[in-house]
């Protein structure tokens, strides 16, 4: 009687892996206040410890970070680490339900990919914040950015005094606690304690001053939205987005009136919060008006079309493709080099490979992205319908035609 082998999972996904099979991940799950149902980011990626996707193997799951480090040639691709090394770029899903903080980024470019909207959280303003409104550019032209700031400062004074004076009573701090905003709880205890009119008209002036700035983006499913280093931006309510990460730090201006407070303003602070904002910072943003950039068209044939989108990564090991494809279409991928994280955005489509057939996951909160391995070798896609697909993957030669 032969006795057979016990595999473990993580050995069976290797061995997998080394043949070149495609890898289903499921993200890492990061909570955020911001978020829907708590969850704000959905991870896909190798990151360190919990924060790893996962590959499922029947009950048991994976960390792909174990994976990336038992095999990182068979993932990545030999020619990726000779390059930048055993790094897997990170992608994420963001779902928020209230607008994110304004903020800029001095040392990286940032890229969104519309995947979902939701009205009943996004109302009637289906927008995000990209750059200073063209008004305000046209007004102050160089020295936006410099205004803007003086700008924030009033509004942090004005919204500092009206929580305090909420924090001062009992009444005040139980409508903070239970809204979880400042201007809402002084909407409600408005009649009850006394000085609250005043503050909230001095609050009102100050946040339509400072809205005047931002430039609102109306967007739609499918759009992509790159926003340069510099530039000043927030993701609004109800608007997901793919975003594939580059590391770097942010620079946070205001985030409203959040409360408990996350961010404090300078010469406000609090116990407790996660960061001071950068608001001394400000004048260092881009103060021109950000207009909107193309996709540069890699390919376009029988019913394809390949583009390289905006963002400028690739010297970091980060290129990013949007691939539409007609009912039918076919795409032949025959220099593989790297990894490629396939997600779909709109339509049905599926991967050939090693014989089999790989449906491309839709983008979703808490859905699967598909990892291509470069241990794959050649492969295909084909569009059941109309389709539009994000490729994520590391670039190891630079070739910009414009």
């Amino acid at each position: 009687m032969m006795v057979q082998d016990i595999v473990s999972p993580l050995e069976k996904v290797i061995n997998d892996t080394i043949q070149g099979l495609p890898l289903y991940i499921h993200p890492y799950r990061q909570p955020k206040v911001w978020g829907i149902k708590g969850i704000g980011e959905y991870w896909y990626g190798a990151e360190a410890g919990e924060k790893s996707s996962t590959v499922r193997v029947g009950e048991d799951a994976v960390r792909l970070a174990d994976i990336v480090k038992a095999i990182p040639e068979k993932v990545l691709g030999k020619k990726v680490i000779e390059r930048f090394g055993k790094t897997l770029p990170l992608v994420k899903i963001l779902t928020p339900k209230t607008r994110l903080s304004v903020q800029f980024h001095d040392t990286k470019n940032e890229l969104w990919i519309v995947t979902g909207i939701d009205k009943s959280i996004a109302g009637e303003k289906l927008a995000l914040i990209v750059g200073f409104s063209l008004k305000a550019v046209k007004k102050y032209s160089g020295r936006v950015a410099e205004k803007y700031g003086e700008i924030l400062k009033s509004y942090g004074e004005a919204l500092n005094k009206l929580m305090e004076l909420l924090e001062s009573s009992d009444r005040g701090k139980q409508a903070l606690e239970n809204s979880k905003n400042a201007a809402l709880a002084a909407e409600i205890v408005k009649n009850y304690v006394p000085g609250t009119r005043e503050l909230v008209v001095d609050l009102d002036k100050a946040r339509k001053e400072m809205e005047w700035f931002y430039n609102y983006r109306v967007v739609k499913i499918g759009d992509v939205i790159p926003i340069p280093s510099g530039t000043l931006h927030a993701l609004g309510p109800g608007i997901e987005v793919v975003e594939p990460q580059i590391p770097g730090p942010t620079q946070s201006l205001e985030d409203g009136e959040t409360y408990p407070v996350r961010y404090c303003f300078p010469g406000y602070e609090r116990p407790g919060v996660e960061k001071m904002l950068d608001i001394d910072r400000a004048a260092e943003m881009s103060p021109g008006f950000t207009e909107e950039s193309l996709p540069e068209i890699m390919k376009s044939e029988n019913g394809c079309v390949v583009e390289r989108l905006p963002g400028k990564f690739e010297d970091k090991g980060l290129e990013v493709h949007r691939i539409i494809m007609e009912p039918g279409a076919v795409l032949e991928i025959t220099d593989i080099l790297s990894f490629h994280t396939i997600v779909s955005v709109e339509g049905e489509a599926k991967i050939i490979t090693k014989d089999s057939e790989y449906p491309v996951p839709k983008a979703r909160p808490n859905g699967e992205m598909l990892i291509i391995p470069a241990s794959s070798g050649p492969y295909g896609i084909i569009a059941k319908d109309s389709a539009q697909i994000i490729d994520t993957f590391t670039p190891v030669k630079i070739n910009r035609t414009s």
